[in-house]
């Protein structure tokens, strides 16, 4: 079956990340078991009105949609979310917290199908033998499968053409049968690279609990998301050290006081902070990766913003805010651009030249706070 190539990144509203796993080997193996299970036709089973392994799984043991089955109802137990979770990874996208829930679930779940009705090695069939008058004459129950040598016989007797021979006697004496191999195990031809159980118990280890050994890696937040969001990102630890540094260096302003905007959004957008486990939270609701069930799984180990002018122009205000000033490194009051919406900490004309100079709301630049002790 053919693959898709793995994404390399995600988008959500102009935020990229990648969801990585510690080992991916395991998604691997599941992906060779289902090519294996859908290559084994119906006709290696024994069986007739079913395509493939994968089929016959599906209805009846993953959904179980048999009508009369003494298991109608379970409807697999959430296997088959689970198993459309893992390919969605496959296919190149990301698990949900959800989808790890029901993965780690499926994986208890198959654990106790084993030995129980659910297990393909059990289904029970009953063999029944007629006298000439078409009388049943004997019972015999069989566990697993149905295609002995008296059933192909009675069917040729009765005229059917290319019947298919009987199957291995182990297979409808319990011991075991190519769907039951195939999840639990025990036959290599069946069960390629191994059983779907143990593959689905090593995926439940590698994500972890609520997918805590997944990472986001490589996210960057091009498009803040909530209220406040500017001030929010603010408090997050790295960030906040990184434009403490900007309102102390000379670089980032020029010589009147005013900030380099675009000099600081490219600089700030070649950083990569490490978060937190405090601040997962705030960066999945900024970055819109979410919260809750829905939310892509993973833990989020650094992060890059490459965001517009104002964001920046924020960052920098709470940073001088923080430090209780009001003016760049160089000694001028700080200030941006007049076109933009922020801070501007410069003298209006009024209160520099008095109430009775022209275009009083004007701001200015004064001289620096050093020039004044130089008089």
């Amino acid at each position: 079956m053919a693959r898709k190539k793995k994404k390399s990144e995600e988008n959500i509203d102009g935020n990229t990340f990648r969801q990585e796993f510690q080992n991916s080997k395991f998604i691997q193996e599941y992906a060779e078991w289902k090519d294996n299970v859908q290559a084994i036709s119906g006709e290696d089973m024994g069986v007739v009105n079913i395509d493939t392994l994968w089929d016959f799984l599906i209805v009846h043991v993953f959904e179980n949609i048999r009508e009369g089955s003494v298991n109608q109802g379970r409807d697999g137990e959430g296997t088959i979310a689970a198993l459309e979770a893992i390919e969605s990874v496959i296919e190149g996208e990301s698990l949900t917290i959800l989808n790890v829930m029901e993965i780690k679930k499926a994986a208890e779940t198959l654990e106790k199908l084993k030995d129980g009705t659910l297990d393909p090695r059990l289904i029970l069939f009953t063999e029944k033998e007629y006298d000439d008058n078409g009388d049943v004459i004997d019972t015999t129950n069989l566990r697993g499968h149905y295609r002995t040598d008296k059933y192909v016989k009675r069917r040729k007797a009765a005229g059917s053409k290319g019947e298919l021979p009987a199957v291995d006697s182990g297979w409808y004496s319990g011991s075991g049968n190519p769907p039951h191999w195939a999840v639990f195990g025990g036959n290599t031809k069946y069960a390629k690279p191994r059983g779907l159980l143990e593959i689905m118990k090593d995926i439940s280890t590698e994500v972890g609990k609520e997918g805590k050994n997944i990472f986001i890696e490589d996210l960057d937040i091009q498009n803040l998301k909530g209220k406040n969001a500017a001030q929010r990102v603010a408090g997050l630890s790295e960030v906040e050290k990184y434009f403490n540094k900007v309102i102390k260096n000379e670089a980032f302003w020029n010589a009147g006081g005013r900030l380099l905007v675009s000099k600081v959004a490219k600089d700030f957008a070649a950083q990569e902070f490490r978060i937190t486990p405090r601040e997962q939270t705030l960066v999945r609701i900024l970055s819109g990766i979410g919260v809750g069930k829905d939310s892509k799984a993973g833990t989020i180990r650094t992060v890059k913003f490459s965001g517009t002018a104002l964001p920046i122009i924020q960052l920098v205000d709470s940073a001088l805010i923080r430090a209780q000033k009001k003016t760049a490194p160089n000694g001028y009051r700080a200030w941006q651009n007049a076109r933009r919406t922020g801070f501007d900490y410069r003298k209006t004309a009024r209160e520099k030249y008095g109430p009775d100079t022209k275009n009083p709301n004007t701001k200015v630049i004064s001289k620096r706070w050093q020039e004044h002790l130089w008089k």
